[in-house]
């Protein structure tokens, strides 16, 4: 019977997954992974607004036009950005390349916020599973110890039954823990595409990218920076648009060739032709969709910073919360370590029933796995806090 609960036990604490931190991996390392490709800059360009036009004409009357003649005329039009538009097309230029930055940046601070989810679900489950193994453990030994004890007449019936329910409830523990962890593993698996993940999440070794920018300061959100540059580029442009800077101007060649009747010569001319605009367009539906495009932007700006602000502060929160629960833990923890080591003694010296220590047991192993748990939670609302205020891995 020993020999059986003893492989019982064996089958029943031995790891079923086969996946496990690897210290070799790094938060960091995992969102260079998951990061796409970098885009090419952007160029715009500052000379042409529109491809040139090649225009071709033809003119012929037999019947009378210059005693019978042909007119042919071949052009070419270029469409110019005015020397104002060029400069914003300049500064709209290096907005854009800031854009695409920026946008990298907020995929990343995504990516980073799943990413400390997963790890600390991982962990989570990892210390769970090793509490609960390490309460079976003791229970089945408990139990080994009371068919001995019930055997010889040295414990009551009653004791040893809540000693086995107690030990069926354990295992039920674990087999959902396992579970729990398994599923916890394959979502990490579909997420990073890595079979193993980071080991070194739970001891606040990371390594970050924006290191320089501090959590207090969360204006330097990525999601508002990237806000402000749209608004930013809508300002920029309702200027242009309603101060008629986005009207070409426009330069062309013309090149016209009179095939005449008998009586005239014929003839060839080569010319250039130019066209500026006169006047603002700050009336126009142009200028008026670029200023409710502006509008627009300004209230997501007034919106982004205020829920920014608002998830910076209840993080803030957060972090005071948990570690006020972390500290509250740790104390009944290390008093529950006491009582039961003074509850071990007690049950050996048979000063203290089987069923009293197992109260005490409980209770004691419950308040290890919450006081595990308050640990992970305490790390995750650190990092939480940290990407509130904008930082990435």
């Amino acid at each position: 019977m020993q020999r059986l609960a003893i492989l019982f036990c064996f089958s029943i604490c031995s790891p079923v997954v086969m996946a496990e931190p690897d210290t070799q991996l790094t938060p960091g390392g995992i969102l260079d992974s998951l990061m796409p490709a970098a885009s090419r800059p952007v160029t715009l360009d500052l000379w042409q607004q529109s491809p040139a036009q090649l225009g071709l004409s033809h003119l012929s009357n037999r019947a009378g036009l210059n005693n019978g003649g042909d007119e042919t005329e071949l052009s070419l039009d270029l469409t110019l950005n005015s020397p104002a538009n060029q400069r914003y097309l300049e500064q709209s230029q290096r907005d854009l390349s800031s854009r695409q930055q920026q946008t990298r940046l907020v995929l990343r601070w995504q990516l980073s916020s799943e990413l400390s989810q997963h790890l600390a679900t991982l962990t989570e489950q990892e210390l769970l599973l090793q509490t609960e193994s390490e309460q079976l453990q003791q229970l089945q030994a408990m139990v080994l110890h009371a068919q001995a004890a019930f055997a010889q007449g040295e414990m009551t019936r009653t004791d040893k039954l809540q000693l086995e329910n107690a030990l069926i409830g354990s295992q039920a523990r674990r087999a959902m823990v396992e579970v729990k962890q398994q599923q916890a593993i394959q979502a990490w698996q579909q997420f990073s595409g890595q079979r193993d993940w980071p080991a070194l999440w739970p001891l606040n070794d990371i390594d970050r990218q924006s290191d320089k920018i501090s959590v207090s300061d969360w204006t330097q959100h990525p999601f508002l920076l990237l806000q402000q540059l749209d608004t930013t580029l809508a300002e920029r442009t309702f200027i242009r648009d309603s101060s008629g800077a986005n009207n070409p101007w426009q330069a062309g060649i013309v090149l016209r060739q009179t095939r005449a009747g008998s009586q005239l010569p014929d003839d060839t001319a080569i010319g250039l032709k130019f066209s500026l605009p006169i006047g603002s367009s700050s009336g126009t539906e142009q200028s008026a969709v670029a200023q409710s495009s502006m509008h627009n932007q300004q209230l997501k700006l007034a919106e982004t910073l205020r829920q920014v602000r608002q998830q910076w502060f209840d993080a803030k929160a957060s972090v005071q919360m948990a570690a006020l629960q972390h500290k509250a833990m740790q104390q009944q923890l290390q008093h529950s370590t006491q009582m039961q080591q003074a509850a071990d003694s007690a049950l050996k010296a048979g000063e203290l029933s089987a069923s009293e220590w197992l109260r005490l047991f409980i209770q004691h192993s419950e308040l290890q796995k919450s006081a595990a748990v308050s640990t992970i939670r305490l790390q995750l609302a650190k990092t939480q806090f940290d990407q509130a205020g904008g930082l990435a891995w």
